[in-house]
């Protein structure tokens, strides 16, 4: 969050101290008053959510348009660790990675289809081939992204959006990471789902990869 408000306008908490007691890390922050999207759409015209959704473009642009250090990989805005609590694997960080492609190396477990003999899965082979191709291939540099854009960490109060809360998952990722994370994060809250595209570029083919990539190797 310090990173963001030094390089950025977006509204994060402000950091007054960080400290380990007994193995644990805290964070001691600002209180932001407002309420969560949900909760504040209820009371507000078409219009008005709308604005919000053009604020929430608006500052999200400005993240992405962030410049990476140098040889930038995917990682953390330090250099370090990332954490995502919907990749679950034994150890709870991972990264970071050189590479983009050798993070996607990552999230499928190091798996290799072509060593997949299995014909029983022929066409779920041929997805996960299709998938590996795709995360194998170019892409551009990462961008940082917040990675858990759910409804209720965006706080609004009278008709403003206030705060954008909870960075832990936040990072450098490939560029899709954000409109992904916040798709196959939300496969219950169907309603905002369908307002993603207002505020972030979608990436559809970007989704059906991840789609096919937590089938098998996540919580789907």
């Amino acid at each position: 969050m310090k990173y963001i408000a030094e390089n950025t306008s977006l509204p994060v908490p402000k950091v007054y101290s960080s400290f380990v007691h007994k193995g644990r890390a805290y964070i001691v922050m600002e209180r932001i008053q407002g309420v969560g999207f949900p909760t504040a759409s209820k009371e507000l015209y078409e219009e008005a959510r709308e604005n919000i959704f053009t604020q929430l473009k608006e500052m999200l642009e400005e993240l992405r348009a962030l410049q990476p250090p140098p040889d930038i990989g995917v990682e953390s805005c330090v250099g370090g660790s990332l954490y995502d609590s919907r990749i679950l694997r034994k150890v709870s960080r991972f990264g970071p990675f050189k590479t983009i492609q050798e993070f996607h190396f990552y999230l499928r477990e190091n798996c290799d289809p072509s060593t997949i003999q299995n014909v029983e899965i022929a066409q779920d082979l041929e997805d996960v081939k299709g998938m590996a191709a795709k995360q194998d291939g170019p892409w551009p540099p990462p961008v940082f992204t917040h990675g858990d854009l759910n409804p209720y960490n965006i706080l609004v109060r009278e008709g403003q959006v206030v705060g954008l809360i909870d960075w832990e998952f936040s990072g450098w990722y490939p560029h899709y990471w954000e409109y992904t994370s916040a798709w196959c994060g939300n496969i219950l809250r169907t309603g905002w789902r369908d307002q993603l595209h207002k505020f972030l570029d979608p990436f559809p083919e970007e989704v059906k990869m991840e789609t096919t990539r937590q089938r098998w190797w996540g919580e789907i």
